[in-house]
């Protein structure tokens, strides 16, 4: 497989429906539960997660290692998917009552709980560039 399909992820900026220029997404934590229900199915590898949503893109984008940031899932936990439990403005998703097994639990960010058990807890303005 070529540098191009080395890597998975979501949009970031799902839209409002009939924008015309639309994209779709369901957020980082979703996309995670997305893969690992794939995963779950015996579709990927719990591997060939990590190479494309973590280590494929920092090599083939040059992004620096983030210290103390990672992010804790139960793998056993399984929930429908629901437009008005994301974190997105649009307001919907694609993906709506389907059901993922594995679900993101917590985020540490720079050494810091930013997200736990469907709560976000980071201030806005708490990202920052990786690059610099």
């Amino acid at each position: 497989m070529g540098d191009a399909q080395g890597c998975i992820g979501d949009s970031g900026a799902p839209n409002f429906l009939g924008d015309s220029n639309l994209v779709v997404g369901i957020g980082i934590a979703g996309a995670i539960a997305l893969w690992l229900t794939a995963v779950h199915a015996g579709r990927l590898t719990l591997e060939d997660v990590a190479a494309r949503m973590h280590a494929n893109p920092r090599r083939i984008f040059g992004l620096p290692a983030q210290p103390d940031t990672w992010i804790e899932v139960d793998e056993n936990a399984q929930y429908e998917i629901k437009a008005s439990e994301q974190f997105t403005r649009c307001g919907w998703t694609p993906f709506e009552g389907w059901t993922v097994k594995s679900k993101v639990r917590k985020v540490i960010l720079r050494g810091k709980t930013a997200f736990e058990d469907g709560k976000l807890l980071a201030e806005p303005g708490y990202g920052r560039n990786v690059r610099e």
